[in-house]
């Protein structure tokens, strides 16, 4: 263990994730034009991420476009999803209050008559469903890539902002500096930043990241030493504040 509380295999996690960022599977976009939205999905990137068909199970998310109530067809695609525990998002361009099985409400995008696919929304509520898995994605899908950053960013925040709430009397930085790496390493992947083939590429590529996330952390203890009121909702809003702060910086430099 190093003098800041780090643990030699936590480090070796860290670079070993960075080493594994390639997507789960395509982006399975299927239903009532389902092509079309497949190519806007993919102007910019790989088209070999975003098919139309495929199996669902074997797929990072099923974006399912439906028109009003779900079909029995669409039933067996969004229940194929959902047991393969694939995340799917329903393109509603129907009623937009009819209630879609194996779908949350949150999940469905309602496209209005006449202004096409709102591709914006579409990758908003697919980079939440996508979670860290969106990474990937986006590396190679630049549609996807504000959306997700912008997740990555707002999510990192939530996670520090919890650990420094909840983390008992232990040690945090080294959880707060960790979980701030994997943040700021999705966003460099997101961005497009090229994975690491080898452990010591890998140990040099978030090395920066896990040093500027201790600096961070350092400066924000020392930030919440200084003021008149101390208490675990404070420390949480620092931490999160600084992440959101840290990960915005990071996510404006440009990569090559």
């Amino acid at each position: 263990m190093t003098p800041l509380g780090f643990r030699a295999g936590d480090v070796l996690k860290l670079a070993r994730e960075a080493q594994s960022s390639s997507p789960r599977g395509p982006l399975l976009v299927t239903g009532v034009l389902a092509e079309r939205l497949a190519r806007e999905l993919s102007v910019g990137g790989d088209p070999a991420l975003v098919r139309t068909e495929g199996d669902p199970a074997e797929a990072s998310a099923l974006v399912r476009v439906v028109a009003g109530a779900a079909t029995a067809e669409d039933e067996r695609a969004l229940r194929a999803a959902t047991r393969a525990l694939v995340p799917v998002v329903a393109v509603q361009l129907g009623d937009p209050d009819v209630r879609l099985p194996y779908v949350l409400a949150t999940d469905v995008v309602v496209c209005e008559a006449g202004k096409g696919f709102p591709v914006g929304e579409i990758t908003r509520v697919l980079a939440g469903a996508l979670g860290r898995d969106g990474a990937a994605l986006a590396s190679s899908l630049p549609v996807l890539r504000d959306a997700v950053q912008e997740r990555r960013v707002a999510d990192g925040a939530l996670t520090a902002g919890a650990l420094a709430m909840t983390g008992g009397d232990a040690p945090r930085l080294p959880a707060l500096a960790l979980a701030q790496s994997r943040t700021l390493s999705d966003l460099a992947v997101a961005g497009g930043a090229a994975a690491p083939g080898e452990p010591r590429a890998a140990a040099q590529a978030v090395a920066p990241a896990l040093g500027v996330a201790v600096a961070t952390g350092l400066a924000a203890r020392a930030l919440v030493r200084r003021l008149p009121i101390r208490n675990r909702l404070l420390e949480g809003a620092v931490a999160a504040g600084a992440t959101y702060v840290l990960a915005m910086v990071f996510r404006r430099i440009p990569r090559g």
